[in-house]
């Protein structure tokens, strides 16, 4: 058996392992929006270096106040800031959020469905981009990258500790996990990453791949 199919048979279990534990762990605040484009690509844009608590409080409150582009734009900014106060950087945000909305009324309110589309809008990097495009559309061509997926990525071995770029991490990724897991490893690994594998203290004596891992960096 080569090396690569190893690898990717090790990435099936680990998989394998951790996907019904994460019916006890905290869901990601984007499962709550699946299938729905513009609440996808808003709560993605707004969970930038924030916590999932943060960015679902911050989301349901701007929903329930507005949940179309030309709705949103009706507001007031006072409204939007107190609705999305939790999240980090909340006055970039105010004005990211006022670019995408009106951009997207300009094109009748349809959300892009490619990478190169979403980034051109402020405050939409490929992270935010791959991350509604899957939650949106289903599109689950690349891995979505955030901090926990890279942590985990290179504690796992799946990824060389000295990649910095998401994009990289994506391709390092995909060359190793079945393409049948692609669309569910970022939430999973937020997860896992939230409950056990956390940055500063991983909990190694109680996780359910211990024996899966090697434990790189740690």
């Amino acid at each position: 058996m080569s090396a690569l199919k190893r690898e990717s048979e090790r990435a099936r279990a680990i998989f394998d392992r951790l996907k019904p534990l994460a019916l006890d762990w905290y869901p990601t605040v984007m499962s709550r929006h699946y299938g729905q484009p513009f609440k996808a690509l808003i709560s993605a844009m707004l969970s930038a270096q924030t916590r999932e608590e943060q960015t679902t409080a911050a989301s349901e409150s701007l929903f329930a106040l507005a949940d179309t582009p030309a709705g949103v734009l009706a507001l007031s900014d006072e409204q939007i800031l107190s609705a999305i106060s939790r999240v980090s950087y909340p006055g970039s945000k105010l004005g990211y959020l006022r670019d995408i909305c009106a951009r997207l009324v300009e094109n009748g309110g349809e959300v892009p469905r490619t990478v190169d589309e979403l980034i051109a809008y402020k405050g939409v990097g490929w992270k935010v981009a791959t991350l509604t495009l899957l939650i949106a559309y289903g599109r689950d061509e690349d891995i979505p990258v955030d901090v926990h997926v890279h942590r985990i990525g290179i504690r796992q071995g799946f990824v060389t500790p000295d990649t910095k770029k998401p994009p990289s991490v994506n391709d390092q990724l995909k060359a190793i996990l079945p393409r049948a897991i692609w669309a569910e490893w970022n939430p999973l690994m937020v997860q896992f990453g939230r409950e056990v594998c956390q940055p500063r203290y991983p909990r190694c004596k109680v996780c359910p791949v211990y024996d899966l891992c090697p434990r790189i960096g740690v």
